[in-house]
């Protein structure tokens, strides 16, 4: 199915640049522009430290002890490895890494807990569209999955579903993985600071977005609320969804769905081309923090 919908995806995005390709030809970017795109990398890049630096908080969160691992440095030196066919290998580098310090149950358990994280942390903003009661209750709910009840059923379930992506790498047996009886920390409490963060950096990935917009002249054009809300459902989807690296194609064809009838198109595919080319360049800088801080020897 996640192949189907990224296909139909890639299909709708091809045939937008098809139909527009003078359009896309035809744009222009002064020195003013390439600064906006300079800043969009800037935010991009914080944002990925900012995320690093929640992954960080919740692992405290859920009751475990990293002290021997530097965690902004595994984050940030597997992330890149999103966009490996599969879209499973920064999580599977950071198992192995866990599992030497912590018990293959919370390490499991702080990996799958990072992305609903990101999920819950995207879903604040889109209600900002236009004030609708039930969008908002519906949206901000999605709160309460970190009450300790919620969250136990929630993580024995993706557990049972994602528990191929560790075996299938590791000697654990996947029967002891899927059904193992141990309740997973009661003791946690509601992770206030890690969501905040996360929040923070949803925020900062969109006004990367948003720089590459103003690039284009497009981002007076629409409110602030209508962009972020659409950003961040896109966001989602292409976190939920795609069977290609990095939500390649989905987010992009969600946005060009959701925006496509308030703004010229052919300025806004520029901007999501360009969106595109900022994010990975951030996630390559990431990448290459801690391998340069070692080269230099800072």
């Amino acid at each position: 199915m996640k192949l189907v919908i990224t296909l139909i995806c890639f299909a709708f995005l091809g045939n937008s640049i098809y139909g527009n390709f003078e359009s896309l030809l035809s744009q222009r970017i002064n020195t003013q522009d390439i600064l906006l795109l300079l800043w969009g990398i800037i935010f991009s890049f914080l944002s990925i430290i900012i995320n690093a630096y929640a992954w960080k908080l919740l692992i405290h969160n859920i009751g475990c002890n990293v002290n021997k691992l530097n965690i902004l440095k595994l984050f940030l030196s597997t992330n890149i490895y999103k966009y490996l066919p599969g879209g499973i290998w920064h999580f599977v580098s950071r198992y192995n890494t866990l599992r030497l310090e912590l018990s293959n149950e919370k390490s499991i358990e702080s990996i799958l807990l990072e992305p609903i994280l990101m999920l819950v942390a995207g879903c604040i903003f889109i209600p900002f569209r236009g004030f609708n009661v039930s969008i908002y209750i519906l949206c901000w709910s999605s709160t309460l999955v970190f009450i300790p009840v919620f969250r136990n059923f929630l993580i024995k379930k993706v557990k049972v579903i994602k528990a191929s992506v560790f075996t299938n790498n590791d000697k654990i047996k996947y029967r002891d993985l899927s059904h193992k009886t141990q309740i997973i920390s009661i003791s946690m409490f509601y992770p206030y600071k890690p969501l905040f963060v996360e929040i923070v950096f949803v925020y900062f990935r969109f006004l990367g977005f948003l720089c590459c917009i103003n690039a284009f002249s497009i981002g007076s054009l629409i409110s602030q609320g209508e962009l972020i809300s659409t950003f961040s459902l896109a966001w989602i989807i292409g976190l939920i969804v795609p069977a290609a690296p990095g939500g390649l194609g989905v987010f992009e064809s969600v946005i060009l769905f959701g925006l496509g009838s308030h703004l010229p198109e052919g300025p806004l595919l520029a901007s999501l081309l360009c969106y595109r080319l900022v994010s990975t360049i951030s996630d390559v800088f990431a990448a290459l923090i801690y391998p340069v801080k070692k080269l230099l020897k800072v």
